[in-house]
Order: structure tokens, then sequence, then C-alpha cells
């Protein structure tokens, strides 16, 4: 948040994967620095082998059946950890799955915080080796993980007043048009037109596809703060005023949460 403030941010939404236990400590900093905190979060799905994360904006954190299910998903990612802790021992790249818990700590962990724990072994140089030797999909140490389906998870986060964006849709395929026209039909309610890496001819694309399907347009730097040869900082990525005062105009005709202060 402080980041964020720092570089003239206005508003934000804060998605982590499959949890919401950033959002206070993050609502409590906004209110101080006079941000706009959008209660967000990023869900792993899978449609048809592939992949696909959506975000979820303007939901009710506080839904008993909603932190439920994220419950399920994290247990999911525990076991998911294990399993590629015990591969990478087979590979001779053994590492501690306390310490990958110790860098994790309070965040929910992941595929990054075993990257952190590699390079601190010295089984590799950086976050991003990690994923291209051993934790990329597809790669050696790559695990399935338990996931929602696409359809439940709009319906999900509609159920808890929220709204869905599809992220950085390029990721899953080439026949990503396809897969949104689906799930537009499900009741999808956004696409992630502007991303940390796009070109202004992907962002055309993005832009006409989002058009066609009746889907509203949202930006993120998918930030993670490690590093990484294509990381960009928080707000680089060409959402201008303009559009971020469309993406809240939109969210408030829907009558979701759009600012956590005003619930606090």
């Amino acid at each position: 948040m402080e980041t964020a403030a720092a570089r003239g941010v206005r508003a934000l939404s804060l998605t982590d994967h499959d949890t919401t236990d950033g959002l206070d400590e993050a609502r409590q900093a906004a209110a101080r620095l006079g941000l706009r905190l959008i209660p967000g979060m990023e869900l792993s799905t899978d449609y048809q082998g592939a992949d696909v994360h959506l975000l979820a904006y303007g939901f009710d954190p506080s839904n008993r059946e909603l932190q439920e299910k994220l419950a399920w998903l994290r247990n999911g990612r525990l076991e998911r950890t294990r399993k590629i802790v015990d591969i990478l021992a087979t590979m001779g790249a053994p590492i501690s799955i306390e310490r990958v818990y110790e860098i994790a700590g309070e965040a929910t962990v992941g595929r990054p915080h075993i990257a952190r724990t590699l390079v601190e072994a010295g089984h590799v140089t950086s976050v991003q080796d990690a994923f291209d030797r051993f934790l990329r999909n597809g790669g050696p140490a790559d695990v399935d993980r338990v996931k929602f389906g696409p359809r439940e998870t709009i319906e999900l986060v509609h159920g808890v007043g929220g709204v869905v964006f599809c992220a950085h849709p390029v990721f899953i395929g080439t026949g990503y048009p396809e897969v949104l026209a689906q799930f537009a039909e499900w009741g999808l309610d956004g696409i992630e037109t502007y991303y940390k890496h796009y070109d202004a001819e992907t962002v055309e694309a993005h832009r006409a596809l989002g058009k066609r399907l009746g889907l509203m347009r949202s930006g993120g730097s998918d930030y993670h703060g490690l590093g990484n040869p294509d990381d960009r900082d928080i707000g680089d990525f060409g959402f201008g005023d303009e559009h971020v005062d469309e993406f809240l105009a939109y969210l408030d005709a829907k009558g979701v949460i759009t600012d956590m202060g005003e619930t606090a």
C-alpha cells in the first residue's frame, strides 16, 4: 500500500491467491494513505486441462461459505507443496518444507515461496531460474493442485456480492477468445485488458474482444515483489486515470464494495 501511494496510485485491489487474509491489514494502510482499496482475490480454476486464473472484486470477505471454500483450497496447496518438496529431493535439490513455510509466513504458500527456498539453499540462481528448471507449468516438479471450475467460481463470487474478471487470458492458450466467450455465457464480468507485459497490439485485441463479448476492462501489474526480470512496479502497466475512473464507475454501478474503508 505504501509503494502504491508513493507511485501515485489512487485505487487498487490486493488479489492474493485463494486468501483474503491480507485485506484487513491492507485496509488499515489504505485508510492511512488515502487509497481506495477494492476487496480482491485471485482464484485458480481448471478448464479443459488449462490453468485459468480468475480475479474477484468487490465481494464480502467475511462471508462464511466463501472462507470455508478458501480453506479447502489452501489445504490443497499445502499438500501440493509437500509433493513438490519430495520431488525436488529426488532431483538433487533438497529443501526444508519448514523453511518454505517460514518464508511464506502468513501468506498462502505457493510456488514462489518454494522458489525462494531453492535460491536460499543454493540450488538455483534466482526465482526465475527455479521456475525455468523445476516449477514451471509442465516442469519436472509441477504438481496439480485442487481447484474450482470457472463456472463454479463465477457463481461463488456472484453469490457473495462480487464480480469476476479473467486474469491474463493469453496464458490460457491461443484459443482463449473462445474460452472467454463460454465464460461470458456463465456470467463473467470482465477481462484483464492491461497487463504488465502486454504490448499495444495485445491490449487492443483484448479491448476488441471485451467489447464483442460485453466484458468490462481491468488492468493489473501482477506485482509479487520477487525481483523477477519481467516484474513491473505497482501501477506501471498503462492503465491510465480514464480507465481507472471507468472501472470504478462500473463497480459502483454493480453495487459491489469499491472502498473497504466504507465498511470499516
